[in-house]
């Protein structure tokens, strides 16, 4: 009997050890109490301009070869660096941008490592949003989001909120050429609903102040990699 239970634990204590980082993940990404609303806005419209010929481009390929949730793609379609390389001329002048990013002593993450180093995503059917979250950080310094409005329809209605640790919901209008910066650590964020026949393309760029990885940092960012394989979000 004592060996039955000895055997009981021990295979409780590899599921305890596995889970425990898609535990960590969604404490760290979802259930946790904001701890900030706050957020700085930047002029990114150098970049944005620069895109801008190849909206229609990077729209077709987004549909075509972005990853989308299983649920009806409610969250958009976000397209990978590893993606874009493959499928679209404006690799290089997204990487180029990218690369010379610096705020407040952070920068991105080295894409060798990091297949998120920076991403699009694209909101342009009736409901693309996402829901309130934490960006998950897996080093052990400071980690920062800078998201840039590549392009906005008119009728966009998909745009950043944030809320504080009194629940306090701030908007922030999206707009071509104009980005914002905020530790998604700390932030809880959400995207708003997007409308039927509207568009709006965005640059994500995390940024770290040290990529490396910390041991259980590994851990988590496996069962990140596994949970967006699984839900293809």
């Amino acid at each position: 009997m004592t060996l039955y239970y000895m055997k009981i634990r021990t295979i409780l204590i590899i599921l305890f050890v596995i889970l425990l980082p898609f535990i960590l993940n969604l404490w760290n990404g979802y259930l946790k109490p904001a701890q900030s609303g706050k957020f700085k806005e930047l002029d990114c419209s150098t970049i944005s301009n620069s895109l801008n010929p190849y909206v229609n481009d990077i729209i077709h390929i987004a549909q075509n070869h972005g990853n989308k949730s299983t649920s009806g793609a409610v969250e958009g379609y976000k397209i990978t660096r590893g993606t874009i390389k493959e499928k679209l001329q404006v690799f290089n002048l997204i990487d180029e941008y990218v690369s010379k990013i610096r705020n407040d002593k952070t920068k991105p993450a080295d894409c060798k490592n990091e297949q998120y180093c920076w991403f699009l995503r694209l909101y342009n059917k009736s409901g693309h949003y996402i829901d309130w979250h934490f960006d998950n950080n897996f080093t052990g310094g400071k980690r920062k989001t800078y998201v840039c409005n590549i392009y906005t329809s008119e009728c966009n209605t998909s745009h950043l909120m944030t809320k504080d640790r009194n629940d306090k919901v701030k908007i922030n209008e999206s707009k071509a050429g104009k980005g914002v910066i905020y530790n998604g650590s700390d932030v809880k964020h959400s995207v708003s609903k997007q409308q039927n026949g509207c568009t709006r393309i965005s640059l994500i760029i995390p940024l770290y102040e040290n990529d490396s990885v910390t041991p259980l940092g590994w851990f988590r960012r496996i069962a990140r990699n596994i949970s967006d394989s699984v839900l293809k979000l």
